[in-house]
């Protein structure tokens, strides 16, 4: 009788500890990275959002954010979702083509979105595949957002694919399809992980990168890349990830709550994003000597010419047939109305 006393003691104790750990678990804030850099308007805004969060789950789910990289590249961090390490993300469409090879659709197709009404337009009809898609692998869709246009930033002025053919040109690890495409396309592409960026340009290592201004001006490349080539080389988009068995955790209540934060947060993000792209622009030309080249005619018909070359290779590789099919269709019916 003493044995079974103690043993169920024992037993009971920790049956506690196991229900106390697993409340603090349920509990315990979600770990969010990103690329985007510390005490930016994306930065912010998540940590915001986080608050929302817990105020509107009563703390169950609240936010720590890693923002500026610290986690590693989004492959890493699509990685560390995957083990629990880090439950979400906030990634470009480089990073959720990772996930599903389908959101390369927007941000993996040069010169393809005239304007931002033709991408909101796209990315309306399209997002719904996208997240089911991308439902399938793990992962859950909290919002979608853009922030302004992809520009090309060199050591060297670049007008026409021909300089940009003359270059060494960064592109992600990890994606060699993507290597490929630009390969065919007459370019010389170096692929290293988006953090390895500034060190790169600094070395030699590449000499032109596409990337977003307000990562150029934050990041400084501004001092190794002095030229910016001024066209829409491609919309800069993404969204917020959530682990799906992280996701499920939640009562229907707070994921409809922690849903709506998201949009609104990504409403706010759009908007910030597309005001600070063309800011730091404005901020490198004028207070740090950034070289801004536009495009002629000319040279955009040459750039036009190859973006085409590229498109018979981006679908089927790059981008799912039946996705580019879906996305050509939608895309046409936007432009035939307007």
């Amino acid at each position: 009788m003493i044995y079974e006393s103690r043993y169920l003691r024992s037993f009971l104790s920790l049956a506690i500890i196991a229900v106390f750990f697993t409340a603090v678990g349920l509990s315990a804030p979600l770990r969010l990275a990103t690329l985007a850099p510390k005490d930016t308007s994306f930065d912010k805004a998540l940590r915001r959002m986080g608050q929302t969060w817990k105020k509107d789950t009563n703390g169950k789910a609240s936010l720590i954010v890693y923002a500026g990289g610290s986690q590693g590249s989004e492959s890493e961090l699509i990685k560390k979702m995957r083990i629990n390490r880090l439950h979400a993300a906030l990634l470009t469409g480089i990073g959720l083509s990772e996930i599903d090879e389908g959101a390369a659709v927007f941000q993996k197709v040069p010169m393809l979105y005239r304007s931002f009404e033709e991408l909101g337009y796209v990315m309306g009809k399209m997002t719904p595949v996208l997240e089911e898609r991308i439902r399938k692998k793990g992962f859950v869709v909290l919002c979608w957002i853009d922030s302004g246009w992809v520009r090309v930033f060199s050591k060297n002025e670049i007008l026409t694919p021909d300089d940009m053919a003359k270059s060494k040109l960064f592109t992600w690890s990890g994606d060699p399809k993507q290597t490929d495409l630009l390969k065919k396309i007459g370019f010389r592409p170096v692929a290293i992980d988006s953090t390895e960026i500034v060190s790169s340009m600094t070395t030699g290592l590449i000499d032109t990168v596409p990337m977003p201004p307000f990562y150029a001006l934050a990041t400084q490349t501004y001092n190794t890349a002095p030229h910016m080539l001024d066209f829409n080389y491609a919309p800069i988009a993404g969204a917020i990830v959530l682990s799906e068995k992280m996701w499920v955790r939640f009562s229907e209540e707070e994921r409809k709550a922690m849903k709506a934060a998201a949009l609104e947060t990504g409403k706010e993000m759009t908007a910030s994003g597309r005001k600070e792209s063309e800011e730091s622009i404005r901020v490198m030309r004028d207070t740090w000597g950034l070289k801004v080249s536009e495009l002629d005619d000319a040279s955009r018909g040459q750039w036009e010419t190859v973006a085409r070359e590229a498109y018979s290779y981006i679908r089927g590789n790059t981008v799912p047939a039946e996705v580019w099919d879906q996305m050509v269709k939608t895309l046409e019916e936007y432009r035939s109305s307007n």
